[in-house]
């Protein structure tokens, strides 16, 4: 990892305009990633493009430096950038779109594929934000107090609130030293995890009316309809994810998010012991292994089928061990 961190530096350092990506319907490590290295960049004397391809969400745009954010990467760019992202294709664009090609991945995915120039990748690592901590002061970044805020809050976001299996204590020892750098804990815990908006509470109603459970499999859907129902403005499942999975009959939790074009958006919740992650990635997706998820073609009727019956054969064993 240091020779790869040193080589990030290097090319950092010969960069005038650093284009900075990460995947698309981000969450708030994605985001918070996204930001804080955009400043850092700034803070370097670089010119710093951060790039999401749907804009910035709106429950977001409290973060510092979200009004930089554009939808197109910058064609003078002479570096990229690319954080929390497993796979190139995830941050929506086709490959030909982008200006140069990738050079730089700081990544804590498991599923990671190391496509970059430079790949930092850290699986122990709670969130691609808690690898940053480490990484940014190395190239003589100072994490101020808006940088700070971005990086906690990646941390908050992906480990619910620092109740994932892979916080470790040296993770709420980081945690603890971004907020002496001047992040507001207990501010970004509201706003990141707990607060929502009336349409989003309002599209939970949706899925939670169809919630459905067989042998410690939890699911449940959301249509196109739901969406334009209650008004939700996002492709995404507004985190309800996360309220299946604290069901206690729930070993795997799962939601289907209808997307257009005949797609479906799955996502997966697990206990420790199940590898949910191996299960995305036979639909081509990734991620951890207690939370993952994957974009398949088809029908929702079709893809629910399919995804339940792979689920069921991957716990089945489990289930049947003494």
């Amino acid at each position: 990892m240091r020779r790869q961190v040193q080589a990030a530096g290097e090319r950092i350092a010969q960069a005038t305009h650093i284009g900075v990506l990460t995947h698309e319907r981000p969450d708030g490590d994605a985001l918070g990633s996204l930001l804080a290295f955009s400043l850092a960049m700034e803070q370097l004397g670089k010119r710093a493009t951060p790039v999401l391809i749907e804009g910035m969400p709106g429950r977001f745009r409290f973060l510092p430096g979200s009004k930089k954010v554009v939808k197109t990467p910058p064609a003078a760019a002479d570096l990229l950038v690319i954080l929390d992202c497993s796979d190139p294709e995830r941050t929506g664009f086709a490959p030909t779109s982008l200006p140069r090609p990738i050079e730089i991945n700081i990544d804590h995915h498991p599923t990671n594929t190391h496509f970059a120039a430079v790949n930092l990748v850290r699986e122990e690592a709670a969130a691609t934000t808690e690898l940053l901590c480490e990484v940014l002061p190395l190239w003589g970044v100072e994490l101020e107090p808006p940088i700070a805020t971005n990086l906690l809050t990646g941390l908050i976001t992906d480990t619910i609130g620092f109740r994932t299996h892979n916080v470790r204590p040296e993770t709420l020892e980081t945690a603890a030293d971004l907020m002496r750098l001047g992040a507001p804990m207990a501010q970004l815990y509201e706003r990141s995890l707990h607060r929502r908006s009336f349409v989003s509470a309002r599209y939970w109603g949706m899925g939670l009316s169809r919630l459905a459970r067989q042998d410690g499999i939890v699911w449940t859907s959301l249509t196109l309809d739901d969406r334009r129902a209650v008004g939700y403005p996002g492709s995404d499942d507004a985190d309800l994810i996360n309220i299946l999975s604290t069901i206690e009959e729930a070993r795997v939790a799962i939601i289907f998010v209808e997307q257009p074009g005949a797609k479906v958006k799955v996502s997966w919740r697990s206990e420790p012991g199940l590898n949910v992650a191996r299960l995305a990635s036979c639909f081509g997706g990734g991620g951890h292994e207690q939370a993952a998820g994957a974009t398949l073609e088809g029908s929702l009727e079709e893809v629910t089928a399919r995804v339940l019956a792979a689920t069921a054969a991957e716990i089945t064993p489990l289930k049947e061990t003494p």
